[in-house]
C-alpha cells in the first residue's frame, strides 16, 4: 500500500468529530471545589469480547469505536495471527452482544497462551500473554529506519493541534497516531493506550500497511507494554510526549533497536534509545511553538488555568533571564509520584570561586543553574533547589527554595536531608539529586539511576559513577544519587552524630551504583573556579558547533 507523505495531507482516519465523539460521551452533573453545579462530558465504557474463531480470549473496556481493528490489533499483538497460515478470512461484529469474531482460514494454537497472562501497567486492563514477555520478541530487530528531529517536531504540532478529539473534549483518554515521516496517518482513541495501539495494528493489517517507515505517537507512558507492542508491529520508532519506565520500556527498546524518545513538549525531548538513528535537523530554536493552553492534556476547559514550570531552555535561546514563578501559590510542584522529585544541591560556600551563589554565575547564554535544570527537569516530576542563605527570592522565586535543616554548612548530606523532608510534604517516594555546579551531566541519570536500584533488589540509594580503565574501579559521585524518602530519619540521626562523608553513609546502606563513561570527557565534571568555569565554556561551544 502506497501512502503519499505530503504533510498537509489530511488523516486516514482523524479523531472522532463532534455527533460521534458526542455518541462515545455522555454529559454528567457534578459540582466543582466551590460547591457550584457543573455538567462535564465523561467517556463511556464498553465491554467488548473477542472470539478468535470459536474461541473466546478475552473482554476488553473500550469505548467502541472501530471494533473490528480493535479485534485485529489485540489478536496481531498477542501474537495469535503470526503464522504463515492465520489468514483473516473475515471480522464480524455484533453490537447487540458487543462482541467481535475473528475468522482465519484455518484454526489457530494458542490455548496455551491462555494460561499465562501478565497484568500490565495500562490504565485499562491490559492482557500481554505469557511468551510476549518472556521472550516473545527474540531475534527481533527492527530497521535501522532513521528519523529526523523535524520531523518529530512537525509532527507533536500537528497532532497536539488536531480538533477535535474525546482527549480534549473529556480527558481520561490516550491517543495513539500512526505517522509517516512529518504526516499524521491514523489517529486512535481509547481509555486504555494498549486498545489504541491495537487499533493502529488492526488497521495496519486490514490494509496491508509497510511498518518499516513509519512512527508510533502515543500521549501515553513508554511502558515495557508500548515497547513490546511496537516491536511487535514492526515500528522502528516510538515517541510519546510521556515519560519512560525503566524495565522494558528503555531495556528491551535498545535491545530490539527501537529508537525510543519521551518528554517530547515544545522544543524539547528526550531520547533514551537509538540515539545514532536520531537526526538532529532543526535547531529545537526553529521548532514549532507548545501546543496552547486549549490543547494541554487532559483536555477540556477546566484545565485551562494551568501554566507550565519556566522553560529554561527557551530562555537561554533567547537571552531572557526573567523567570516567572512556579508553582503558582498554594500548588504543589508534584505531578505524580511514579517520578522522583529533583533537589538541585547548591547549599555550599562556593570559597573557590570568590564565594555567594556560584550557580548563579553565566553560562553560554543562561546560567549554571539553567544548564542543571534543563538536564533535569525532563527526567523528574517536579524540582526544588537546597541553597542557603537570605533571601531567597535572589533566585527570581522560579523554584522552590529548602535550606539546610542542619545548621553550619553541613555538607551534601545536609542539602539530601533538606530535599527529603519537602518531598514528604509533597507525597513522593523518592528524590533524585544533582549537583548546581555540573551543567553536563548525562540526560539519563534517572533512568539508569532506577534501573540500578531495580537490579540491586530495591535498595534505599542508588549512585552515579564514572568508569575510567586507568584508575581502577569506577569513581562514585556523591551528589547525583536516588534516595528513598523514608531515609530521611536514618539520615538526620547519623548528621546529629557528625556523619558529613555521603559514602560513608551511602555505604553504610548498601547503595547501588549506575556507571557512565568519563570519554570524550566527564559528564560529572563540575565548576570549582574561574579555569573550570571558562572549561565549561568551551565545553559547551564545542557541544554548539
Amino acid at each position: 500500500m502506497q501512502l503519499t507523505t505530503d504533510p498537509a495531507s489530511d488523516y486516514l482516519i482523524a479523531p472522532p468529530d463532534p455527533p460521534t465523539a458526542a455518541r462515545l460521551t455522555r454529559r454528567v452533573a457534578g459540582h466543582d471545589e466551590h460547591g457550584q453545579p457543573v455538567e462535564i462530558a465523561v467517556v463511556e465504557e464498553r465491554p467488548l469480547t473477542i472470539f478468535l474463531n470459536s474461541r473466546e480470549v478475552v473482554t476488553a473496556m473500550t469505548i467502541g469505536d472501530y471494533p473490528d481493528y480493535l479485534a485485529l490489533g489485540f489478536l496481531k499483538n498477542q501474537g495469535m495471527l503470526s503464522g504463515a497460515d492465520d489468514v483473516v478470512g473475515g471480522v464480524d461484529y455484533d453490537a447487540d452482544i458487543d462482541t467481535v469474531v475473528v475468522r482465519t482460514a484455518s484454526q489457530t494454537t494458542y490455548e496455551e497462551k491462555l494460561e499465562k497472562k501478565t497484568r500490565t501497567s495500562g490504565c485499562a486492563v491490559g492482557t500481554v500473554f505469557g511468551d510476549m514477555m518472556e521472550g516473545g520478541l527474540e531475534g527481533l530487530t527492527l530497521p535501522a529506519t532513521p528519523v529526523r528531529s523535524s520531523w518529530l517536531y512537525t509532527l507533536a504540532h500537528k497532532i497536539n493541534r488536531t480538533p477535535p478529539s474525546l482527549y480534549l473534549e473529556a480527558g481520561a483518554i490516550h491517543g495513539t497516531v500512526l505517522c509517516q515521516r512529518d504526516r499524521p496517518l491514523v489517529y486512535m482513541e481509547d481509555v486504555g493506550r494498549h486498545n489504541a495501539v491495537d487499533k493502529v495494528a488492526g488497521w495496519m493489517l486490514a490494509k496491508g500497511v509497510d511498518p518499516a517507515d513509519k512512527i508510533l505517537y502515543t500521549t501515553g507512558r513508554l511502558t515495557s507494554e508500548m515497547v513490546i507492542k511496537t516491536a511487535q508491529m514492526g515500528i522502528p520508532t516510538l515517541a510519546s510526549r510521556s515519560g519512560f519506565t525503566a524495565w522494558g520500556g528503555v531495556e528491551i527498546a535498545q535491545e530490539v533497536g527501537l529508537t525510543l524518545i519521551g518528554r517530547m513538549k515544545g522544543q524539547r525531548f528526550t531520547c533514551l534509545s537509538g540515539e545514532n538513528r536520531l537526526i538532529r535537523d532543526m535547531d529545537p530554536a526553529h521548532a514549532p511553538p507548545r501546543e496552547d493552553k486549549r490543547h494541554r492534556r487532559k483536555g477540556g476547559a477546566r484545565d485551562e488555568t494551568r501554566d507550565d514550570p519556566p522553560r529554561f531552555l527557551q530562555r537561554q535561546r533567547t537571552g531572557e533571564l526573567e523567570l516567572s514563578g512556579w508553582p503558582p501559590k498554594g500548588r504543589s510542584m508534584i505531578q505524580s509520584t511514579r517520578q522522583p522529585l529533583g533537589i538541585i544541591l547548591a547549599g555550599g560556600l562556593a570559597t573557590r570561586m570568590g564565594g555567594g551563589d556560584k550557580t548563579l554565575l553565566p553560562l553560554g547564554q543562561g546560567t549554571l543553574l539553567s544548564s542543571v535544570v534543563d538536564r533535569l527537569e525532563p527526567q523528574v516530576s517536579g524540582i526544588a533547589l537546597n541553597a542557603n542563605g537570605d533571601p531567597p527570592a535572589r533566585f527570581d522565586g522560579a523554584l522552590p527554595v529548602i535550606a539546610d535543616s542542619v545548621e553550619g554548612f553541613a555538607g551534601p548530606l545536609a542539602g539530601v536531608l533538606a530535599g527529603l523532608d519537602w518531598a514528604a510534604t509533597q507525597g513522593a517516594d523518592w528524590i533524585v539529586t544533582a549537583a548546581g555546579d555540573t551543567p553536563f551531566f548525562p540526560c539519563d541519570l534517572v533512568p539508569r539511576l532506577m534501573l540500578a536500584a531495580e537490579e540491586a533488589q530495591a535498595p534505599p540509594i542508588a549512585l552515579a559513577a564514572t568508569l575510567d580503565a586507568d584508575r581502577g574501579p569506577p569513581m562514585r559521585q556523591p551528589t547525583f544519587g536516588l534516595w528513598s524518602v523514608a531515609l530521611r530519619d536514618d539520615l538526620r540521626a547519623a548528621l546529629e552524630a557528625g556523619t558529613r562523608k555521603v559514602v560513608a553513609f551511602t555505604q553504610a546502606h548498601g547503595a547501588a551504583q549506575a556507571v557512565w563513561s568519563d570519554q570524550p570527557f566527564d559528564p560529572f565534571f563540575n565548576v570549582n573556579t574561574p579555569a573550570d568555569l571558562e572549561r565549561a565554556e568551551t565545553l559547551l561551544q564545542g557541544a554548539a558547533t
